[in-house]
């Protein structure tokens, strides 16, 4: 068979179906903890932004917060329950891993922001505007689509809305060390968005346009203040 004739479904490991009760068999095995969790998520904005402008200082507490959840999302989702259905899912295990540990040493490696520099507002309210949609838009997502509501993408707990959600975050950092967390979150929409396109998923198209929006934010160059 010429590899012209392969689609996208003929590398998909698993049924839709088997990928939904995954995601329903994890909400149901870690609740309630997804409260929590969640909240703690929604606590980084206001952290970082509570005196109207971006606060560097906050993200050495908005980045180890990241940073155990990425961990978590690694070990327990990605390694212990989607590697049962996906034998390659060892590998993004891994690249959740090694998030972690750049988020943990940068919010600690990164110098103070230099009082001249700054994010651009279109940068800052792109990154919000990601953060917010990973936090509302990812989870309506499914019972939209038709899916079941347990199926659902949440932050901090799976990880789209995660990925989705470091990548606004990421649209707010000041310095350079910020294009150092991009590739991983970035990977990870770029393969779960050619999963859902193989499961031929309506809302295939979110993830990878949400990705796009922040990262040309996080590439914007950051300011300087006279």
């Amino acid at each position: 068979m010429p590899w012209t004739d392969y689609t996208l479904n003929d590398f998909l490991l698993f049924a839709p179906e088997t990928y939904q009760r995954l995601f329903i068999r994890y909400h149901e095995a870690i609740w309630p903890l997804q409260i929590p969790v969640v909240i703690a998520m929604l606590v980084i904005p206001w952290l970082i932004l509570r005196r109207g402008g971006v606060e560097p200082r906050m993200m050495r507490i908005a980045l180890p917060i990241l940073a155990v959840v990425w961990v978590w999302i690694g070990t327990d989702f990605l390694y212990q329950r989607y590697g049962e259905i996906n034998w390659a899912a060892v590998w993004p295990a891994a690249g959740f891993m090694l998030q972690g540990v750049l988020l943990l040493a940068t919010a600690f490696a990164e110098p103070e922001q230099p009082p001249d520099v700054r994010v651009p507002p279109a940068a800052r309210d792109a990154g919000l505007l990601v953060m917010a949609a990973a936090v509302i838009l990812l989870p309506l997502a499914a019972p939209l689509s038709g899916r079941p509501w347990l199926s659902a993408e949440l932050v901090g707990v799976t990880p789209d809305a995660t990925a989705l959600f470091t990548l606004g975050l990421l649209a707010l950092k000041p310095l350079r060390l910020r294009l150092l967390l991009l590739p991983v979150p970035l990977l990870w929409c770029l393969l779960s968005t050619l999963t859902q396109i193989a499961m031929d998923w309506p809302d295939a198209w979110i993830l990878p346009a949400l990705a796009a929006a922040a990262v040309a934010a996080t590439l914007l160059p950051r300011e300087k203040v006279d």
